[in-house]
């Protein structure tokens, strides 16, 4: 096993760390410690705040540096450190107190999807909480699974599985067996429904698409599993509200087929990626983008 360094000790036991606070306290006072812990951050990590501050920048057709953009970084901040105590803390909510919390739009056309027996994938930005979304379909009896990028240290990916699978989740590692998207077709075969937040290209050899007036890459994945297996690829963003959260059912994407593959997934990929410009403009500061979305 390969040795943890310093950094992925401390990554790991923040986490931990924050998993049991968020558990623990009363959720008012663990509300007012995120808020205070993502002031603090935005104030100390200077290079991931103009990070933040140009993603908010080109969403809101600004320059970086602007009020506006600096105003809505600090926001972006604290609605991110909310986002990791409301995600743990979710497993010690009863379920029917996650039912009343949620609203959720557009719930029928998921139900329309899983009518015709071939499941359906849906597409989330970074957006909210969307282990929410995941813990809301669980608890409400459909069966979602998902996939988790590879995180280090090992200790640190393990915690995130054992999370997502105490709020009702299955998760398939990407640091598997490679076979990724065979599982995930047999699970769509068996009429499940597959979640997959797909607003960053971790590949480098995503689709090209434009977002914001600025090219960008976004995964093939969806569109390439949808296509595949006539699964359904709805985008479903969720947004925060104050005292819990929001989940909005996009409609089916759909686009003639040509026959090439290739243009196939190029074309609905990039349907996916107007339906997220559309969910980021309306709530941009719950965009959690902490890396570069744009090429600089």
């Amino acid at each position: 096993m390969t040795e943890e360094t310093p950094r992925e000790r401390l990554a790991y036991w923040l986490y931990r760390g924050l998993e049991r606070v968020a558990m623990s306290v009363p959720e008012t006072a663990g509300r007012a410690l995120a808020l205070a812990g993502g002031r603090l951050a935005f104030r100390a990590l200077d290079g991931v705040r103009l990070t933040v501050e140009r993603n908010q920048a080109m969403v809101l057709g600004e320059e970086p540096g602007s009020p506006l953009a600096r105003s809505a970084a600090r926001e972006a901040f604290e609605l991110y450190a909310r986002y990791w105590f409301d995600t743990f803390r979710l497993r010690t909510l009863p379920p029917e107190e996650i039912k009343a919390r949620t609203e959720i739009v557009g719930i029928e056309r998921i139900d329309r999807a899983l009518e015709r027996g071939r499941g359906c994938i849906t597409a989330l930005p970074h957006m909210g909480n969307w282990d929410l979304a995941g813990a809301w379909l669980a608890v409400n009896g459909y069966r979602i699974v998902s996939v988790a990028e590879e995180l280090r240290p090992r200790r640190l990916a393990e915690l995130f599985l054992r999370h997502r699978e105490a709020l009702g989740m299955r998760i398939i590692p990407l640091a598997g067996d490679g076979h990724v998207g065979q599982q995930l077709a047999r699970l769509l075969s068996e009429n499940w429904i597959v979640a997959l937040v797909a607003d960053r290209d971790l590949s480098g050899r995503g689709v090209p698409v434009e977002m914001f007036g600025s090219p960008r890459r976004l995964p093939a994945g969806p569109a390439l599993l949808s296509l595949s297996t006539g699964a359904p690829l709805m985008v479903c963003p969720v947004y925060t509200r104050p005292a819990g959260w929001r989940i909005e059912i996009g409609e089916p994407l759909s686009a003639p087929r040509t026959g090439n593959t290739r243009e196939d997934v190029a074309t609905l990929t990039r349907l996916m990626a107007r339906e997220f410009e559309r969910a980021i403009a309306a709530c941009p500061v719950d965009w959690h983008m902490f890396q570069p979305a744009w090429e600089r």
